[in-house]
């Protein structure tokens, strides 16, 4: 007898989810080669940004992480109203992208401060990927909240 296996409900959005676009692959739509290479580089951000590392915020950025140690440190005590942990916040995601996703190259992170929410900030990301012989440009943007840093663990 076989087993039935039933969909799990969908839990709320983790840290990277909501980057701007839609990370479910359209049924039955072709993507051109730069879509294709923009949908794989958003869900491989994803991944990256959803799991956290046993390392320091210290120890994430001054020392040479291995594959076991993929992922984020814990930024819990990091605040979106301090221009010091957002500028950490910078440092810590654009090392994870450096280590982790080779594919963008020339990084550019910003953190800033949601306006609208002072317990989140607005994240944007630029970078280069090559596409065949060709460097294209490629921007993300997401929100930062400190209650879904604190729930989400891989």
């Amino acid at each position: 007898m076989g087993t039935i296996m039933h969909p799990l409900p969908r839990a709320p959005a983790p840290f990277f989810d909501r980057f701007s676009g839609n990370l479910d692959a359209p049924s039955g739509v072709r993507l051109s080669p730069a879509e294709a290479l923009r949908y794989s580089l958003q869900l491989d951000l994803t991944r990256l940004f959803n799991v956290r590392n046993s390392l320091t915020i210290a120890q994430f950025l001054s020392s040479a992480p291995t594959a076991l140690d993929y992922g984020l440190p814990d930024t819990l005590h990091l605040s979106s109203q301090s221009q010091t942990d957002l500028a950490r916040w910078e440092l810590v995601i654009a090392r994870a992208i450096a280590l982790y996703e080779p594919r963008l190259v020339q990084v550019k992170v910003t953190v800033t401060p949601d306006r609208a929410r002072p317990a989140a900030a607005r994240v944007a990301i630029a970078g280069l990927a090559a596409l065949g012989t060709q460097l294209c440009q490629f921007h993300f943007d997401t929100g930062l909240e400190t209650s879904n840093v604190r729930g989400t663990h891989a």
